[in-house]
């Protein structure tokens, strides 16, 4: 009898731990198709504001891009898009950019991002290896609302020309999201979105 009653307890532990990470993969699997390539972690339904950050290099090398729930959170995003500074600022120059990343699978386990700008291809956006992570996280305390400078004499880049504002995030079907650039105040003039696919 105590035997039987010791199973019965096993076995309803194991139909509620059960039902608890069914709940949670549940939960987690719209963002998992792409997020855990490319999203650090997933947003509740419930957070529709995010703080976005676009660092221009001066001179050469690529855009970056950052998407944090707060200035102070850890990054949701935070990739290189292939674009150059000049290829970004003409792109936007007109009034409106929307930034497109699409996931394909390469060879094995890889996995990039096709990237278009206003329909048009423009090349792979990539993760940020972990130094060049570091770069751009030391950057953010000293970037402030809205569009400026920062100049690093001296250095390759020159400096750093900057974008940060309140992005309007937009959870639709097959693990689409997207990202608006709100502009209440119309200081920036441009309309500007970005658009992650789901596989």
């Amino acid at each position: 009898m105590e035997g039987g009653e010791g199973t019965s307890v096993n076995s309803h532990h194991q139909l509620t731990w059960g039902n608890l990470l069914r709940q949670v993969m549940d939960l987690l699997a719209p963002c998992w198709a792409y997020n855990k390539l490319i999203f650090s972690y997933c947003l509740p339904d419930t957070v529709t504001l995010v703080t976005g950050t676009v660092i221009c290099p001066i001179y050469g090398n690529k855009v970056k891009l950052c998407l944090q729930e707060n200035t102070k959170s850890v990054p949701l995003v935070l990739v290189e898009l292939p674009l150059s500074t000049r290829g970004f600022t003409s792109s936007i120059q007109y009034g409106v950019l929307r930034v497109v990343l699409e996931p394909v699978h390469g060879p094995g386990s890889s996995q990039g991002w096709v990237t278009y700008c206003n329909g048009q291809k423009v090349g792979f956006a990539r993760k940020l290896e972990m130094g060049e992570e570091k770069s751009v996280l030391d950057m953010m305390p000293m970037v402030s609302a809205g569009a400026g400078i920062m100049l690093h004499r001296g250095t390759e880049t020159g400096g750093y020309k900057y974008l940060r504002g309140q992005f309007e995030r937009v959870v639709g079907s097959d693990d689409t999201e997207s990202y608006h650039l709100t502009d209440p105040s119309n200081c920036f003039g441009q309309e500007f979105s970005i658009f992650f696919l789901g596989n």
